[in-house]
């Protein structure tokens, strides 16, 4: 599906480790856990990057690139929007 810019141009990310990783995560922790999402505005949609557990250890946390940003969102939203970016339709 992809998403769809002001444009109108299909804009495609791949994440099928990401997707997979998730998966796991959901089916262990419950699709309302709250997760850390690492997200960047690109071609005018936004993209989701990365993800983490929300907690306090520094060994876990992102260091965030220029242009990205942290929102938070369940695994079952994450999920449903990592596999709408992920496919590209020609």
């Amino acid at each position: 599906m992809a998403f769809i810019n002001n444009e109108g141009r299909k804009i495609s990310y791949e994440c099928e480790a990401l997707i997979a990783e998730l998966k796991q995560d959901i089916a262990e922790f419950g699709g309302d856990t709250i997760f850390e999402v690492v997200v960047q505005e690109m071609e005018g949609v936004t993209i989701y990057k990365n993800y983490n557990f929300i907690d306090d250890d520094p060994e876990t946390e992102f260091t965030l690139e220029e242009g990205e940003r942290f929102i938070q969102m369940t695994g079952t939203a994450l999920l449903m929007m990592l596999e709408k970016q992920n496919l590209l339709e020609v």
